[in-house]
C-alpha cells in the first residue's frame, strides 16, 4: 500500500515564478485592441515562426523573411494625420522592464526612420506604443 502523502505529492509540479511584467506579447495585444478602436489600418509582422527545421528555416529565407523587421505596421491616413500627409508607423514592441533591442531590430528602426513619411520606435510596453500611436494622430 502506498503512503497517501507521498503519492499525493509525487506527482506536483514545480510552481512557475509568474512575472508581474507583462509579456510582450500581451502588450502587444492590447495595442492591436486599441488600433482597431481608433479604426486604424494596421498588421503585426509574423516573425515568431521558430522552428528547428532547417527545411523550414531555408524556405522562410528564400521568401524574404529578415531578422529584426518591427512588429507592427499601422498606416494613418492623411485625414487622420497630424501632418495632414500619409505616414507609416513602424512599432517594435518591448516588455517594460527586462528587454533588449538587438542589433538587427536596431538597424530596421534606424533605416525605416530615415525614410520620409515613415516613423519607427522601439516601444516598452503598450503605453508608450500607444503615446507614440497618438503623437502621429489629429
Amino acid at each position: 500500500m502506498r503512503n497517501c502523502y507521498n503519492y499525493a505529492t509525487s506527482n506536483l509540479r514545480p510552481i512557475k515564478h509568474i512575472s508581474p511584467i507583462p509579456t510582450e506579447h500581451a502588450e502587444q495585444c492590447q495595442l492591436v485592441e486599441y488600433l482597431e478602436i481608433r479604426g486604424l489600418l494596421f498588421s503585426a509582422t509574423m516573425q515568431e515562426t521558430y522552428t528547428m527545421s532547417i527545411g523550414q528555416k531555408m524556405k522562410h529565407k528564400r521568401s524574404g523573411l529578415r531578422k529584426g523587421l518591427p512588429d507592427m505596421f499601422v498606416f494613418i491616413t492623411a485625414e487622420k494625420s497630424k501632418t495632414d500627409l500619409p505616414v507609416l508607423l513602424a512599432i517594435e514592441m518591448k516588455r517594460t522592464k527586462d528587454s533588449k533591442t538587438g542589433e538587427e531590430q536596431q538597424e530596421w528602426i534606424s533605416s525605416l526612420d530615415s525614410v520620409a513619411g515613415v516613423y519607427a520606435a522601439v516601444c516598452k510596453g503598450f503605453d508608450e506604443a500607444r503615446g507614440f500611436v497618438d503623437s502621429c494622430l489629429k
